[in-house]
């Protein structure tokens, strides 16, 4: 069955112009991708963003922490025949392996060619002393000729030596973007990043209706730099402190939508690249399906209230 082509109302092009810009003068529109696959029909994939790295990539995805190698296989399958293009993994998650099978596998069926996909892993503090290997160990995990973003896992011991490994892989064609992960403030940035030919593509933090850190999304701003939320939605054991939040029920119901697609969406109109996990794969086509609706200025405001200042996890 074909899927319609979608006009998404927000605009991506430019990370700094989004950031440093109101709700308000974000209203330009932007026509969603469509990308062919087998059987003559066709997607609506996810809007991308352009990094300052120069490569594109989606402002929404799949997060697979807690995903076995076999579910996480299935899922990046399943996500890709349904319009998702980034899939967020890590060697600390252990399923690596199933990433890259469930985009090897797409490839193979014909549904996207490598450069449609977009991979995100991550190098974990026990590698901090050894970067290189965990660069190339990955790589070879994946299996899918390069990593698109590669991010420093958390603060540690080196890791400003890690972010200087993360360049050089960029140098020797084993990565295409970098960044860094769990870096709360401007100071963190300056000190990991100091002396860097490269500033971060992505910063990946925490990010959520309860926790938005705006001053530092700005901050990253100025270097191009954008911020991608994971836990958009709470984190396992926290989901419900968000979408049982009144603020977003109301609102979804003026939309016909859910809690959930309320948050995913306000992230993408703050200017955030997104990446919703799953539990079961019955929830990827409703996290996936946020681009035929818009939340309104007072909407918008209504959820900034809702910022605690506080996130749930601590490292």
């Amino acid at each position: 069955m074909n899927m319609k082509k979608i006009i998404s109302s927000f605009l991506v092009a430019s990370v700094t112009f989004l950031l440093g810009c109101s709700s308000e003068s974000v209203a330009a529109k932007t026509a969603e991708n469509e990308t062919q696959v087998s059987g003559g029909e066709s997607v609506t994939v996810a809007n991308t963003i352009k990094l300052n790295s120069g490569y594109s990539m989606p402002v929404l995805g799949l997060g697979t922490w807690t995903m076995s190698n076999s579910f996480a296989s299935d899922a990046v399958y399943e996500a890709i025949k349904m319009g998702y293009r980034l899939f967020d993994t890590a060697e600390y998650y252990g399923n690596e392996k199933g990433v890259g099978e469930g985009v090897r596998r797409a490839i193979k069926d014909g549904l996207v060619k490598r450069e449609d996909v977009f991979v995100t892993t991550k190098v974990m503090p026990g590698y901090y002393r050894n970067p290189e290997k965990a660069i190339d160990e990955s790589n070879e995990t994946l299996g899918l000729g390069y990593i698109d973003l590669m991010l420093v896992h958390q603060s540690g011991p080196n890791d400003d030596g890690v972010y200087k490994a993360l360049e050089k892989g960029v140098a020797a064609g084993k990565i295409r973007s970098i960044g860094i992960s769990n870096y709360y403030t401007a100071e963190e940035f300056e000190r990991v990043t100091a002396g860097a030919k490269i500033k971060p593509a992505v910063v990946q933090n925490e990010n959520h209706p309860l926790y938005q850190n705006t001053d530092f999304q700005k901050y990253v701003a100025k270097y191009g730099t954008v911020v991608e939320s994971y836990y958009p939605l709470g984190g396992r054991g926290n989901t419900q402190k968000i979408l049982g939040n009144s603020t977003l029920k109301e609102i979804a119901k003026a939309h016909g939508k859910t809690a959930a697609q309320v948050d995913l969406r306000w992230h993408i109109q703050a200017g955030y690249i997104t990446i919703p996990g799953i539990d079961s794969l019955k929830y990827l086509e409703e996290n996936f399906n946020l681009f035929d609706f818009e939340l309104t200025t007072e909407e918008m405001k209504k959820i900034g209230g809702m910022d605690t200042g506080r996130r749930f996890e601590n490292w």
